[in-house]
């Protein structure tokens, strides 16, 4: 392998970096709402406070926050409680964390996290789920204080005080509660009875029940995962752009009782203040605990893929690894000043190259599309090449990856499985349907005879337990239909790219063409001498249980149990609501109907076992962790800006097209093995001038603005890395030629790298003859599923040796010694401020150049908007200064 060297600096940089930061610098937007007394927003890294003592009379105090980009927190007396993101939301994961809470105690003291409508919500502004209560519980309001103001009452006046319960309002303005024929006058006397809907909400599922019940430890801290939903997942609170919603948490404590209470109740409030059963989740809206809420405002991202109002678009269909970028790329593109908006569709790949290069009599350019995001190219031997001249452009560095969300069991701690390794054969197993669940030899349930002797799951395969030694602690190692991973069955990039790293493996080569593995596993029958590569998945076993077998007969327990997702979002979606895509068959409720089949229910907290192919950018908007996956070299290595970086060493040119391809056979050890670039496939001949030009200035665009990290609108988002200099010259090139329309594609020269090149100092992060002391070298074990790993693999491994294998087939490339590769941040873990650490000597510098900056701002102001001449280079600039971040990254 070439070293990777160091580049002259460039006095410049300094000065792009002063304005860069000037021009960055944060800007307020609004006064957060005024607090309580007493209320103050605090930094995130204040320390844990103390637990604070309920006041004795609730008075209603809630803290607001307004929504923000980055960690907002808020504060009350001694308790902070914080959001990890509360503006410019799509549905994605947000973290919740608290200090200075009251312990729980078994089912008492909780926090509810919730989502509800509006920047100042109601209690009927906030979306149940069973989780909350269906109907958010019943409660007895008339026994505390403060007294209680709804007019949901339900038996009012009972033996022990009256009963209430909160329904939600629905979009409609209905109420989901049921109504109460025995109360006089209708619900409560108040005649609602009109507004009031049965026990179903229309658009409830496990996919939109994003309520927590937080546990807070005996240190007065806690922590639960949420996610946002917009209008498209639930329309009852229909969050968008234009509709403000809020996070809101409410710790839940004892609560005194009211004077004038009858013995009875009396008796009744007491007790349940002495044994604490009524500081329970369902008593969230008791006004006492809602008081003491924290609200914090959320604010969306314009959902839209299109920019309504303009014709001018520069229109782009394809491959999903780019849509979350485009999410962010296309609002930013449709101000008026702009000189040509964006429009993006989402598609499998193939079929965005063959709208390419599809006649359409009545389009300018006479074909059905102009421009398609691919990450493969179109064969050179069809007519569409010869006819339109495609040039490949680079415009995203992102990946594939797999996700999960597997938890250890209780009885060993609980909480998330920390990492998860991943070989290449394993992963042929998890896609030919190898485990057969509790139908295999040696049950008392008929045998699958396609996989009948396989271990009936991963986490109990020998091979697995090797490479991740605690998964015998974790759940799911039941005998359930065998272990299936959310997949497409759609031809796409993504899977070619799959399959061509499996059977760049030798050992995943062999077990699919019908090899055993070293402990006797064999590929399921249906699979064996499955081509590949190749761009497609298939379920083959399709394999029925008998007729004796109640519900499940003539059913295939294999093709039920798979989870078909419709799309690399819904792949990820899945691992964040824990909600599988798989099936089960349903008996019929009257005699005489069929049983169906029918999506199984959400896994709860501390049951969840999931995992799904998707993106690197779908994993880090849904904030679940990836695999670390083994490359050619051994080391098992997860998604991040260093990995995918490192994944482009080596990579070669397609002569014919010019993108570039990973080569896993020479890829460095520390690169990410599910590394892959898309491409703007946009023709050099065809196109009408201004339709060249409009897609050149959307090439340039992209390339230069559209690679700054950041959180807003026309930055990239995290999960992808920002182009190279050789990527981001590669893309000017094709640009120009799409512009001038000229009929010659650019092609890099043969042996050009996409990472650049420098001098002959060796880098400090050169990989040496032997890992220094606390790594893990482990050896040549490359391919077999046993070789070196990285530094994370020291927590396994704790005298930096390697786990004594178990004998495999000879099939490992001599590829020598394996240095480990330090510990690598998951790329939901990765931020901008990362990337800028070098920089940290030059603050003081570039405040001054920010007030500088601020003496210039009429002429910065000018040169802000989209698509000015200047701002344009200073967005190259930018991306030249991504670049070098890099590379001193790189070089220590």
């Amino acid at each position: 392998m070439r070293l990777i060297r160091r580049r002259r600096g460039r006095p410049a940089v300094l000065v792009v970096v002063a304005v860069l930061f000037a021009l960055s610098a944060p800007v307020v937007l609004a006064a957060p709402a005024p607090a309580a007394a007493g209320v103050r927003e605090t930094a995130a890294d204040d320390p844990p406070t103390t637990t604070p003592t309920p006041p004795p009379v609730p008075v209603d105090e809630p803290v607001f926050g307004e929504p923000s980009s980055s960690k907002v927190t808020l504060s009350r007396g001694n308790s902070t409680v914080s959001v990890s993101r509360t503006g410019g939301l799509t549905r994605q994961m947000l973290n919740v964390s608290w200090t200075g809470m009251t312990p729980s105690e078994a089912n008492s003291f909780p926090v509810a996290v919730m989502q509800c409508r509006g920047s100042n919500p109601k209690r009927e502004d906030c979306w149940m789920s069973d989780q909350l209560g269906y109907f958010v519980g019943y409660y007895r309001g008339s026994s505390y204080l403060p007294v209680e103001t709804s007019k949901w009452a339900a038996f009012p006046g009972g033996e022990f005080g009256t009963l209430y319960s909160q329904p939600f309002k629905k979009a409609d303005g209905s109420y989901h509660i049921q109504p109460n024929p025995d109360a006089p006058g209708g619900y409560n006397g108040t005649g609602l009875n009109d507004k009031l809907t049965d026990s179903t909400v229309d658009d409830y599922t496990p996919g939109t029940g994003n309520q927590r019940d937080g546990r807070t430890r005996p240190n007065g801290t806690g922590e639960v995962q949420t996610w946002a939903n917009t209008r498209t997942e639930n329309p009852s609170l229909g969050c968008d752009e234009k509709t403000p919603c809020s996070i809101v948490v409410v710790p839940i404590t004892q609560h005194p009782c009211r004077e004038g209470l009858g013995e009875l109740e009396l008796l009744f409030c007491q007790s349940d203040y002495d044994f604490k059963t009524d500081a329970v989740l369902a008593s969230w809206p008791l006004l006492a605990n809602w008081y003491q809420r924290y609200v914090f405002k959320l604010s969306f991202a314009p959902a839209a893929a299109t920019c309504l109002g303009r014709d001018d678009s520069a229109k782009f269909l394809g491959s999903e690894l780019v849509g979350e970028a485009m999410r962010r790329w296309v609002p930013a593109r449709c101000p008026k000043s702009s000189p040509s908006a964006l429009d993006f569709t989402r598609g499998w790949e193939p079929d965005s190259r063959r709208q390419f290069g599809q006649t359409d009599p009545i389009a300018p350019s006479g074909y059905e599309a102009d421009a398609a995001m691919v990450s493969e190219p179109t064969p050179a031997d069809e007519t569409v090449v010869e006819k339109r001249k495609p040039a490949y452009a680079p415009v995203a560095v992102s990946g594939f990856a797999i996700g999960y969300n597997w938890e250890r069991s209780e009885a060993f701690g609980g909480g998330p499985v920390p990492e998860i390794k991943l070989n290449a054969r394993l992963v042929a197993k998890l896609l030919t349907q190898s485990y057969p669940g509790k139908y295999r030899a040696g049950n008392d349930f008929p045998v699958n005879p396609n996989a009948g002797t396989n271990p009936p799951n991963l986490a109990v395969d020998p091979e697995f337990q090797q490479l991740n030694p605690d998964a015998k602690n974790w759940v799911g190692l039941n005998d359930a239909v065998g272990t299936q991973i959310a997949v497409p069955v759609f031809k796409s990039d993504v899977l070619l790219a799959v399959t061509r790293w499996i059977w760049s493996d030798p050992a995943a080569r062999g077990f699919v063409q019908g090899k055993a593995d070293p402990w006797g596993m064999t590929v399921n029958k249906t699979y064996k001498g499955w081509s590949m590569p190749r761009d497609d998945y298939q379920l083959n076993d399709g394999w029925l249980l008998p007729k004796d077998q109640n519900e499940w007969s003539n059913f295939s327990p294999q093709a039920l149990g798979a989870q078909s997702s419709n799309s690399w979002v819904q792949g990820a979606d899945v691992l964040m609501t824990a909600w599988p895509l798989s099936q089960s068959p349903v008996p019929p409720l009257q005699v005489g109907l069929p049983t169906v089949p029918k999506r199984v229910d959400a896994q709860v907290p501390g049951q969840r076992s999931l995992m799904a192919l998707t993106t690197t950018s779908e994993l880090a908007k849904s904030g679940m962790p990836a695999v670390k996956l083994q490359n050619f070299q051994g080391a098992y290595v997860g998604p991040d800006t260093d990995s995918m970086m490192y994944a482009l060493d080596n990579a070669t040119v397609d002569g014919a097209s010019g993108i570039w391809r990973v080569n896993h056979q020479k890829m460095e050890q520390r690169g990410y093995p599910g590394t892959m670039v898309t491409y703007a496939q946009v023709p050099t001949a065809t196109l009408k001038p201004a339709e060249a030009t409009r897609y050149a200035d959307a090439l340039r665009w992209m390339a230069t603005e559209g690679q700054l990290y950041g959180q807003e609108a026309g930055q990239l988002p995290e999960g992808y890395l920002s182009l190279p200099d050789p990527m981001r010259d590669q893309a000017m090139k094709v640009a120009a030629a799409v512009e001038n329309q000229t009929g010659a594609p650019p092609v890099p020269p043969k042996n050009e790298d996409p990472l650049p090149e420098g001098d002959d100092d060796p880098t400090p992060d050169q990989p040496t003859d032997k890992p220094s002391a606390g790594q893990n070298g482990g050896g040549g074990g490359g391919q077999n599923g046993n070789g070196g790993g990285n530094g994370g693999d020291s927590k396994t491994q704790p005298n930096g040796s390697a786990t004594k294998p178990v004998p495999l087939p000879s099939v490992t490339p001599s590829k020598g010694t394996v240095q480990a590769n330090g510990e690598l941040k998951p790329v939901v873990a990765e931020t901008q401020g990362d990337s800028l650490g070098w920089l940290a000597w030059g603050i003081p510098a570039l405040l001054a150049a920010g007030l500088a900056a601020g003496v210039a701002s009429p002429g910065i102001r000018l040169i802000a908007q989209p698509g000015h001449p200047v701002r344009r280079g200073f967005a190259a600039g930018g991306s030249y200064l991504a670049g070098f971040v890099r590379r001193r990254r790189r070089h220590g």
